[in-house]
């Protein structure tokens, strides 16, 4: 008699770190069966699960699970989504350095899963249901994948051993389909303020635009403050405010939407600023975990030549002052900028905020803008002589030359080890659209080991701060355009992933990625690094780190998923 396949038989399932790369028809990575953590920390991992499919059936509905002593209250289950990516390899990169070059979907956006549901029987059938789950899951022959965060809000649990499993039921008949279990170790640590600074440009225009919501309306607020949560609650300690519309990515002679949170007054020639709507704006990030400010740039970008877009009603009429038509040396526009940083500081010394507000200049100058950027620097040294100015920049005659107090390096800089040896303080910027040597970034299409290495690079080279320009930048090169990156995810110059980090959902919360997830695991590789810096010093963490790996490790040196879990582990086993 022939027998016939059951599902649990024909039902797979594994537990894999969260920088395994689970694709729907491949895995890249190897299963885990034990992992530890600090107990402040945040730990994360992934659940991959396939059904092959019986003689009746090539579907099957299920139910997960997360069984054990670990407080169910502290864990968070996220459904692991696809996007469609056309063009995995941009920009005539090596392919080899991607998990594929075929057209195909990707995992990336993450849909919280909730964790109160109850399984009921239909009376009219034998099909159970998760009642009040939104997000459902179906096994099908492709892998399916679940992220699940241990302590997601990073609170201090008690330390031990800790006994998990991971279990599928099927909603067919309730049977258990697959059971894996994982021992997890918590470590006592005191809990340390993020020692980086990390920020990811954020674009209020952009949520407008993706939204249809007007600008600083009540609505547009509210969808603000869902992505600004969802930034610091990954690692984005710092934002971009746009006091003034930011200077960045428009063509020249034209202007982006405007999004001035500070109003202008001009009366007879005197000015007089309302600042009302930036401390609703500052207070909203203060409120939700953003510790750390970026006014937006005084000059446009790429040499600080003309003047960022400026609205002000003057004498009655609201109009634009200062665009691309003004020179940056304007003494009119000086004049200005007197005016209102004169206003700027009681502003910021009320919220909190002076000693941990930071300006920009221009972004991205050359070694043919060192004129025009050190007339601005010294204009604004005059006006406001603590003034903290930090800009992304490739050329390390800026810094050479004192005229920049915090240099943003790019990773692939030619002048980067002028930068690593010359430098009192540096950040590190990568753009995302370029792939060099064994550099970090973070493209949807890359091993997740590539973003993750971000933290064991920025320790070693130095650099105390991250920055990127994208975080939920939904628009194409120089901001023409507007998409969705849930149906569109390679619109920016066919790159996918990277001018974002989120995506936006329909009811306007910020959907994050399992990218944004290992962003703030490397920026906690980071700080695990410096906290045993306090035990050891910096030159026998750097040596640690260079025998564990069996290599030097420079800003450039590749490292898999192996090396990167080993080398958190060592750290871990000696704070």
């Amino acid at each position: 008699m022939e027998s016939k396949t059951t599902e649990k038989t024909a039902f797979s399932s594994g537990i894999y770190s969260s920088i395994s790369d689970i694709l729907p028809g491949k895995i890249r990575g190897e299963k885990i069966s034990s992992a530890r953590s600090l107990n402040c920390d945040t730990y994360s991992f992934k659940v991959a699960y396939k059904f092959d499919g019986t003689t009746d059936r090539t579907v099957v509905p299920v139910y997960f699970t997360v069984e054990g002593d670990f407080p169910r209250d502290e864990i968070k289950i996220y459904k692991i989504g696809n996007v469609s990516i056309i063009n995995p390899v941009p920009n005539c990169m090596n392919k080899e350095d991607f998990v594929s070059d075929i057209p195909s979907l990707y995992p990336d956006p993450l849909y919280e899963m909730s964790s109160n549901t109850v399984v009921e029987k239909n009376k009219n059938s034998s099909r159970y249901f998760e009642e009040g789950q939104k997000t459902t899951l179906n096994a099908v022959s492709a892998f399916g994948a679940l992220w699940v965060e241990l302590n997601p809000k990073a609170k201090k649990l008690p330390v031990g051993k800790y006994s998990i499993q991971c279990v599928f039921y099927s909603l067919t008949d309730y049977s258990e389909l697959s059971r894996q279990a994982l021992s997890f170790e918590i470590i006592e640590a005191e809990k340390e303020e993020q020692p980086i600074r990390c920020t990811n440009w954020f674009y209020c225009d952009s949520l407008a635009d993706v939204y249809g919501v007007d600008v600083f309306s009540d609505r547009h607020f509210d969808i603000i403050e869902s992505f600004v949560k969802t930034a610091a609650s990954h690692g984005s300690n710092m934002i971009l405010t746009p006091a003034f519309t930011p200077p960045l990515d428009t063509m020249v002679g034209k202007q982006r939407k405007t999004v001035q949170l500070v109003g202008v007054k001009q009366e007879k020639g005197v000015y007089s600023f309302d600042f009302s709507l930036f401390e609703k704006f500052v207070k909203i990030c203060l409120e939700n975990g953003i510790r750390y400010f970026e006014h937006s740039h005084f000059f446009t970008q790429w040499g600080a030549e003309h003047c960022p877009n400026i609205m002000a009603t003057v004498d009655g009429e609201y109009k634009r002052i200062f665009g691309w038509e003004t020179e940056a040396s304007s003494e009119e526009y000086i004049n200005f900028l007197t005016a209102y940083i004169k206003a700027l500081v009681p502003a910021i010394e009320k919220l909190g905020i002076k000693d941990r507000i930071y300006f920009h200049i221009s972004d991205e100058p050359s070694e043919c803008h060192l004129d025009n950027y050190r007339y601005a620097r010294k204009k604004l040294k005059e006006i406001m002589p603590d003034i903290k100015t930090i800009d992304a920049m490739s050329s390390y005659e800026f810094c050479e030359q004192g005229i920049v107090d915090i240099p943003v390096v790019r990773e692939i800089s030619e002048d980067m080890e002028k930068f690593v040896n010359g430098c009192h303080e540096f950040w590190i910027y990568y753009t995302g659209g370029v792939i060099n040597n064994g550099n970090s970034n973070r493209l949807i299409t890359l091993s997740q080991a590539r973003n993750r290495l971000l933290g064991v690079h920025m320790y070693v080279a130095g650099a105390t701060g991250f920055l990127h320009w994208g975080y939920n930048y939904y628009y194409d090169v120089l901001t023409h355009g507007v998409f969705n990156p849930l149906s569109d995810p390679c619109f920016y110059f066919g790159s996918p992933g990277t001018s974002y980090l989120v995506y936006p959902s329909l009811d306007g919360k910020a959907i994050p990625s399992q990218r944004l997830k290992v962003l703030r695991e490397a920026i906690g590789d980071y700080t695990a690094f410096k906290m045993l810096e306090k035990k050891l010093g910096r030159e026998e963490v750097l040596s640690l780190i260079n025998k564990t790996l069996g290599k030097e490790v420079t800003v450039s040196t590749p490292l898999d998923e192996s090396e990167l879990i080993l080398m958190k582990n060592t750290v871990l086993s000696l704070l």
